[in-house]
């Protein structure tokens, strides 16, 4: 049986529909603001890399203008000139780094000769070893000056292997010639320890040195 329509088929008691209002923001998005700045800066700091590399390749090409410019004046005979004296310098500090001096040597002689011996020559080799020799020929009042000289060359450190030779006495004056062979510290003669090896220097014939009257080495 069909119900009339005044009768209500539901006991659930309708509202009525009314719009929801929306909630007004509050105020602009932070998260928002600070990638703003965020790009705005990465914006900014490319454009003044691009802007500094730019400066620099133009520097660079300023510089690279002057230097070629530079290259252009300079005259080839003064580079010509600049490079034989360099050359000349070289050669110059080689030939004084390995000159042979024989002041030190002399004077190292002069303290060990006793007033009883005189040398009368001298000869110095350099060998390939870059050892320094010396040959010498002298004369002795005595076989005990000549003893007493070679006991002097011994206790010198910087003169090695001194050996005295051909050894003979002259029956009338008494006095005793001899030749002496000894090997030199390279610091003697030369201003370094690695002098140019070969070098020969023969000295004419040395200054005599005057034999003392006394007999007594």
């Amino acid at each position: 049986m069909a119900l009339p329509p005044t009768i209500p088929t539901s006991f659930v008691p309708k509202m009525p529909v009314s719009p929801t209002a929306r909630r007004k923001s509050s105020g602009p998005n932070p998260f928002l603001t600070l990638a703003s700045v965020v790009l705005a800066i990465s914006l900014l700091g490319a454009a003044g890399m691009f802007a500094y590399q730019y400066y620099l390749e133009g520097v660079a090409k300023s510089k690279g203008a002057q230097l070629v410019k530079a290259q252009n004046d300079i005259d080839q005979a003064t580079v010509t000139g600049f490079i034989r004296l360099r050359d000349r310098f070289t050669v110059s500090q080689q030939i004084l780094s390995n000159h042979v001096t024989l002041s030190a040597f002399f004077d190292v002689l002069e303290s060990l000769t006793l007033a009883t011996v005189k040398f009368s020559s001298l000869k110095v080799t350099l060998s390939e070893s870059h050892v320094a020799t010396i040959e010498m020929n002298g004369v002795a009042r005595s076989f005990n000056a000549l003893a007493a000289q070679s006991n002097a060359f011994s206790d010198e450190k910087r003169i090695k292997r001194a050996i005295f030779s051909g050894i003979t006495l002259d029956q009338k004056s008494g006095n005793v010639s001899f030749s002496l062979k000894a090997e030199l510290d390279p610091a003697l003669i030369v201003n370094n320890a690695n002098p140019v090896a070969g070098t020969v220097l023969v000295p004419q014939t040395q200054p005599q040195i005057p034999l003392a009257t006394s007999t007594t080495p």
